[in-house]
């Protein structure tokens, strides 16, 4: 079971010995809990001892072993990898990058399903968490999501909220580089795309003219695509969605209004 700053603290403010049910897995679980002294145990199964020092921008993992952080260093990439509590939903942090733009990473995921509207056969190119494939799956007949990276593959396994991901039946998951396998998916079979890339700095691929080609031939006649874009450098005056704009109708998409929430355009072939 997962458990976050807030859970732990509830359960240090408990009475001793009393018998009390408490909300875990980010809200998705039931438990019992009873506290006695520095010691509390949960669902009679799992000792949780509250000496311990956590911190607010992590989960934490409970079981026979005790409790850890859901955090990875990779040295394949050299990347930091956490899973970290949002307002529902966690969230992946790359480093010390969220991967959703919002406090709340339901919300997030949801508002571009909401403009995308997926139907159909979908590709969903960087799977991440999941949320996006989750939520699309609901409304279209298939949906097919990549990720190149093992550490990020590995944080879903363990978060609760991704669990649909690997039992819906409709979801297909390819653990794979989408800018080499988008080249062995048909000419125009993919009704709906949903591309929620990284930021440029960790995958300036997904951003390029030859693999948005790739994204354009991939498409059906009329499709739909949702291009999310991350606000690279806009500190510095610098504005990146008119860049991928620019560069989207230059492969030929007819792109839509740019929506700040969820920092998106909306392209149609």
């Amino acid at each position: 079971m997962i458990i976050t700053f807030q859970d732990f603290d509830k359960i240090k403010k408990a009475s001793n010995g009393k018998q009390f049910s408490l909300k875990v897995d980010f809200g998705l679980k039931e438990v019992l809990v009873v506290k006695e002294g520095r010691i509390a145990t949960i669902d009679s199964s799992f000792s949780l001892d509250l000496s311990e020092k956590i911190k607010d921008n992590f989960c934490y993992a409970l079981d026979e072993q005790g409790l850890r952080k859901i955090a990875y260093f990779s040295e394949k990439t050299n990347r930091y990898y956490k899973l970290t509590p949002t307002d529902d939903w966690p969230t992946l942090s790359i480093g010390s990058v969220p991967m959703h733009r919002l406090r709340s990473a339901r919300y997030d995921a949801q508002a571009k399903i909401d403009l995308i509207k997926p139907y159909g056969e979908v590709l969903d190119t960087c799977m991440g968490l999941g949320y996006t494939s989750i939520l699309a799956a609901r409304t279209a007949s298939w949906v097919r999501t990549f990720e190149i990276d093992e550490t990020v593959f590995l944080v879903a396994k363990e978060n609760p909220c991704s669990k649909d991901l690997f039992l819906q039946a409709n979801i297909e998951i390819k653990l794979e580089d989408i800018s080499l396998a988008i080249q062995n998916i048909k000419t125009e079979s993919i009704d709906c795309i949903i591309h929620d890339p990284p930021t440029f700095k960790l995958s300036p691929v997904l951003f390029n003219d030859r693999f948005y080609q790739q994204l354009f031939r991939v498409l059906k006649k009329s499709g739909r695509m949702i291009h999310y874009t991350p606000l690279y450098k806009i500190k510095s005056g610098f504005d990146f969605p008119s860049k991928v704009k620019q560069r989207l109708k230059r492969i030929k998409f007819d792109v839509s209004a740019f929506y700040p929430i969820p920092s998106a355009f909306i392209c149609r072939k």
